[in-house]
């Protein structure tokens, strides 16, 4: 069994990242420790849904510019390729403002829908797509699901 890395990250004085943060948190009290996450493919490539993009493939180093790396977890799949090919097919789709900002958990919604994406709900249908689907139950996917399966 081989591994996607899924890269968890926040930025450090922007106004939206705190808000998604707040949007999505861990408990009452915590806020979430990430407002975005990046699936980094074996070869160093990046694939990721982004506000200002929607879903594009980057280097590594352009993935991660301006961010700060708060956790990075290799999760085991049966078949890497598989998920990676998923996510290229994904490229130049457009970005799930309902899932930045909470309007996700609007009743009848189902975050495995692929007209748009999240970043989260990208990263979980990346490893779905590998053989790993944890998600079927949900109707929204952030970083407190991803962070809770075990890699």
């Amino acid at each position: 069994m081989s591994t996607i890395t899924i890269i968890f990250t926040r930025r450090h004085w922007n106004p939206v990242s705190w808000l998604i943060r707040w949007a999505m948190p861990r408990s009452r009290f915590a806020l979430a420790l990430s407002s975005h996450s990046i699936i980094a493919a074996p070869d160093g490539t990046c694939y990721e849904a982004t506000m200002r993009h929607g879903v594009r493939v980057v280097d590594r180093a352009t993935a991660l510019s301006g961010q700060c790396v708060v956790r990075e977890i290799a999760y085991k799949v049966p078949d890497v390729a598989a998920g990676i090919r998923w996510a290229q097919q994904q490229v130049g789709k457009s970005y799930d403002w309902r899932g930045a900002f909470g309007l996700a958990l609007a009743p009848g919604r189902n975050w495995a829908d692929d007209g748009d994406w999240f970043c989260y709900e990208f990263s979980a249908g990346t490893l779905r797509a590998a053989g790993r689907d944890v998600f079927a139950n949900l109707s929204h996917v952030g970083e407190t699901a991803l962070m809770a399966i075990n890699p």
